[in-house]
């Protein structure tokens, strides 16, 4: 069974907007905060890869 990756996508963004309660908000305001949090997630990605990587430079130069 081939499952569309669009209606993955689809599934997971109304899960999210349900569990954060956006139903009652305007498209507008959903999409903003959408945009907000979807962000805000990238970025926090983006530092755990880092830190990681921080982390793996560190135990190489000290040989551990």
């Amino acid at each position: 069974m081939r499952v569309d990756i669009s209606d993955v996508l689809l599934s997971q963004a109304l899960t999210a907007m349900a569990d954060a309660g956006l139903g009652a908000d305007s498209p507008a305001e959903a999409y903003i905060r959408g945009y907000r949090d979807g962000w805000q997630a990238g970025i926090d990605l983006a530092i755990r890869i880092e830190t990681n990587f921080d982390k793996e430079d560190l135990q190489d130069e000290t040989g551990k």
